[in-house]
């Protein structure tokens, strides 16, 4: 497991604050051949564009789902990868609900029961009124073929 500091978890509980009581969402990236968290990169959450779109197909919005940009998230990947970088975490806030991996979360992690990015690990932070409500940190276990989640805040 990935060890958060302090510096980054904060960063990552002040996006979540700022976006309340919507939820915050993004990357956080460190060098390839270690473990060490070294940027955290906030991205846009389209969950409420697709909404507009086709509340059937997506029912939810920005205040309890989160869809990261894909395109910005190649361009970031792009860039990272020319600076020997990798993205180790993809974030997001829970307003309201406390910070746990929750149903939805996971089936977005996996595609066919195995995880849709290998090596990602998973961080909720939960927001209450603007507030910090927990933080927990899922990583995937191949030999359990399931999410381990550890509270970390």
């Amino acid at each position: 497991m990935i060890a958060i500091s302090r510096e980054i978890l904060d960063q990552c509980y002040s996006y979540g604050i700022e976006a309340y009581p919507e939820e915050a969402c993004g990357m956080i990236s460190g060098k390839i051949e270690d473990d060490q968290l070294e940027e955290v990169h906030p991205m846009k959450n389209l969950m409420d564009q697709y909404h507009a779109q086709d509340p059937e197909l997506y029912p939810r919005n920005n205040r309890n789902a989160y869809m990261i940009e894909p395109i910005e998230q190649v361009k970031l990947e792009r860039g990272l990868k020319k600076r020997q970088r990798r993205i180790k975490i993809i974030f997001h806030s829970h307003p309201d609900v406390g910070a746990y991996f929750s149903d939805k979360d996971k089936s977005d992690a996996l595609w066919n029961g195995e995880p849709r990015q290998p090596n990602i690990q998973y961080l909720v932070c939960g927001i209450k009124n603007k507030q910090r409500d927990g933080a927990i940190l899922a990583t995937y276990s191949s030999e359990k073929k399931d999410f381990d989640v550890t509270r970390i805040d």
